[in-house]
């Protein structure tokens, strides 16, 4: 037991300190970063009243919600193949190390790296708000933000679960950054294009008026249920953002995680499934990424 816990803690730094020098995945993170931080900055100087139903966070959560996954994706799209194609995988398995091993440390050694691209997230943003503002922060504010933490590293941990399991069933790298691209576009950039398309066809009516139609609503709420950006969205803001489509307000009586006008036991109540979706995703696919790798062949 002792050594598996030790082989596993070296993977996972190994894995860490790959994350941290991957010229690519840098380059992403200050790209993100460099958005948010905008977007924060032009929120906060329009006087962006944080904790009072949110209002004004709204245009720094979508930049999250819509680009935040593509972190997830870079972090595990090459994690497995690359080394199996490289055979080192090969290697380190002819040394007393098991293949649950292997695996555990890299979900542990990529779920550090995502804890290090969450923080520089929450700091970007609610930080420069915060500075912005001049709005007091007291143990109330605090736990509204690290639970926006929590839900911001849950919604991403699902992005790199997923791309640990294409990872693994893949063939070579291109294949599996390909793999997760075309999934973040179709399930997240272009997903409310594709429920207002729906919603259109459905109903019969115009594009340009589904905003009077509330059939066409009613049924781009039920098909944004279908991607995990609206359950992060919607217990953040209250609202189902959703790029492309209907911003659907949530309907509960809490606004989010930032609305202070009523306490964190009547969010929980509102959003509590969401927030067991979004801890369903990344464990299930966690499973499937564990199951996969100790059945494939190496």
């Amino acid at each position: 037991m002792k050594a598996d816990l030790r082989n596993i803690g070296v993977i996972a730094q190994k894995e860490f300190a790959d994350y941290l020098y991957s010229p690519g995945f840098r380059m992403l993170l200050g790209i993100f970063t460099f958005v948010v931080l905008s977007m924060s900055v032009i929120s906060g100087k329009e006087g962006c009243e944080l904790f009072n139903r949110g209002f004004g966070f709204i245009d720094v959560a979508q930049v999250i919600t819509l680009f935040i996954p593509v972190l997830g994706l870079a972090l595990g799209f090459d994690s497995i193949v690359r080394e199996k194609n490289s055979k080192s995988l090969n290697t380190l398995l002819t040394h007393p190390v098991f293949r649950d091993n292997i695996i555990s440390g890299k979900i542990i050694g990529g779920l550090g790296a995502l804890i290090l691209v969450v923080f520089i997230s929450v700091t970007a943003s609610i930080g420069t708000v915060l500075i912005l503002t001049g709005i007091d922060v007291g143990f109330s504010e605090l736990n509204r933000i690290l639970i926006f933490s929590l839900l911001t590293f849950l919604y991403l941990s699902g992005f790199f679960a997923f791309s640990l399991i294409i990872s693994i069933i893949s063939k070579s790298s291109e294949s599996s950054f390909i793999s997760g691209l075309v999934v973040w576009l179709n399930l997240i950039l272009i997903f409310g294009a594709i429920v207002t398309a729906a919603s259109s066809i459905i109903t019969g009516e115009l594009i340009v008026d589904l905003d009077n139609n509330d059939e066409a609503k009613v049924i781009s709420e039920d098909l944004q249920k279908l991607s995990p950006a609206s359950y992060y969205a919607e217990a953040v803001t209250g609202v189902r953002v959703s790029y492309g489509s209907f911003g659907i307000s949530s309907g509960k009586e809490t606004k989010g995680i930032f609305d202070t006008r009523v306490g964190l036991g009547n969010w929980f109540a509102d959003y509590w499934t969401n927030l067991v979706v979004l801890t369903g995703i990344p464990s299930l696919m966690f499973i499937v990424s564990y199951v996969a790798f100790l059945r494939r062949d190496i």
